[in-house]
């Protein structure tokens, strides 16, 4: 029987899965577009197809985003999520494939948190499940002997210092691009009295927010008012800075409590190298510029922002003696 390796990073935004000898082969939006048969949910859409009728009538069908910062929040719909991503990538023949996976995760995920991950794996149809803290995989990817590591995705915030004997010091922050977006939708409802959806926001954030000082651009944007008509205005880049800049400056301040965490050894290897990052919400516009003069350090995105934890997470199919050191256990 042939078996297939892939390395999976199960992301509140997006899931990503890289196959050993391909490359990467799906990154889809971690949503489904459900409906009851039966007195069961199924998975009508998934992933983009679900992303592009959101916007539009549902009827008796619900959006269902089954991992909320960084976690499974429901194991039943996150395993048909992942099923149906799995038989999309799967070679069509008359046996299927064994799989095994490496499964990137979040530096705080309590043994609950992980055996969820796992049972989700195993009942949508994978073999093998090994499961590993997305740092170490970053690590991977740099084929670096030790760094700091802070992947700023959609739930979460990920900071770890890493050597290749483990994550040395680490933690979590339930403050990433989703946070950005409630803060922007807070703002325009505090100052405005304007209700603007999340799809709105997301798609206003990725064209119009910007961390320089000097764009004065604006913006339209559309919304309910509080007594439910519709209304318009115009939002300014200044506007949305002010609001997720509070954000960023407590990412910025756990960033710098586990600096003081971290072994004399690796903080001299962090201040020669200085923070590796990555994720999605790298995309915005003078955000590294902003962390790096409020760090002194210099800030380095990753060569692939989005895709790095997968793509490192498969290399440790090829070296699985260093994971087996990274993780504390024996792996066969």
């Amino acid at each position: 029987m042939a078996t297939i390796e892939l390395s999976i990073d199960l992301g509140s935004k997006f899931i990503t899965i890289y196959q050993k000898g391909i490359g990467l082969v799906l990154r889809e939006p971690a949503i489904a577009i459900a409906t009851k048969v039966r007195n069961r949910l199924e998975i009508r859409d998934a992933g983009y197809r679900a992303e592009s009728v959101m916007t539009g009538s549902l009827g008796g069908a619900r959006v269902i985003a089954p991992i909320k910062e960084g976690i499974i929040v429901d194991e039943e719909m996150a395993t048909m999520l992942l099923a149906y991503f799995l038989k999309k990538i799967m070679p069509e023949g008359l046996f299927a494939p064994r799989v095994k996976a490496i499964v990137s995760i979040c530096e705080s995920s309590s043994s609950s948190d992980r055996r969820a991950v796992e049972k989700c794996c195993l009942k949508a149809g994978i073999k093998e499940v090994t499961l590993v803290e997305s740092g170490l995989s970053l690590l991977a990817y740099t084929n670096s002997i030790g760094g700091l590591f802070v992947d700023i995705g959609g739930g979460k915030t990920e900071i770890s210092a890493v050597t290749n004997h483990g994550i040395a010091t680490g933690c979590s922050v339930n403050i990433a691009g989703d946070a950005f977006n409630d803060a922007i939708i807070d703002d325009l409802y505090r100052n405005y009295g304007v209700k603007v959806g999340e799809f709105t926001i997301e798609n206003l954030k990725k064209s119009a927010l910007s961390f320089y000082v000097n764009d004065a651009g604006s913006y339209a944007v559309s919304g309910g008012s509080a007594d439910g008509s519709p209304r318009s205005l115009y939002v300014s880049a200044e506007a949305m800075r002010n609001a997720v800049i509070p954000l960023v400056d407590d990412i910025i301040e756990v960033i710098m409590s586990v600096l003081n965490q971290t072994p004399p050894e690796l903080s001299a290897e962090i201040l020669r190298k200085g923070i590796f990052v990555s994720g999605g919400s790298l995309h915005i516009p003078g955000l590294i510029e902003y962390m790096e003069q409020a760090l002194e350090l210099p800030v380095t995105p990753l060569k692939d922002i989005e895709n790095a934890i997968a793509i490192g997470g498969a290399k440790f199919f090829d070296e699985r003696d260093l994971l087996s050191d990274m993780l504390g256990v024996k792996l066969y």
